[in-house]
């Protein structure tokens, strides 16, 4: 668990409690102090909820991608050699490359707005 969580829980509660303070002695100061307290520690937390997030995702991706290398174990370099194959052909037709890439933009923005 992140500790911007943790953190952001303790801001949180200690803002709510700084609000009911200013609350019972009518002090407005206090209040908005309180409340503003409060929002910082739930951003805290949501932050580190999202950061658990990414970390907890990028640890699911490395496992698949360490399990598709053992299942695969020549796709890497099929990967480099049709890589290099497509970077031969951009440099000697750049222009075709362009179209192609056109067309794609063009067939993948019709696909999306034939939907609705």
């Amino acid at each position: 668990m992140d500790e911007k969580r943790v953190t952001g829980e303790i801001n949180k509660a200690a803002g709510q409690v700084q609000g009911a303070v200013g609350d019972l002695t009518g002090d407005t100061k206090t209040q908005v102090e309180g409340r503003a307290r409060e929002t910082q520690g739930t951003a805290e937390n949501l932050a580190g909820q999202a950061k658990d997030a990414i970390g907890q995702t990028v640890d699911r991706l490395q496992d698949a991608i360490d399990k598709g290398g053992e299942r695969l174990p020549g796709a890497e370099e099929v990967y480099r050699q049709g890589n290099e194959a497509v970077r031969r052909y951009t440099k000697a037709a750049p222009l075709g490359t362009l179209l192609v890439a056109a067309g794609i933009g063009y067939f993948v923005g019709w696909l999306i707005h034939a939907r609705r």
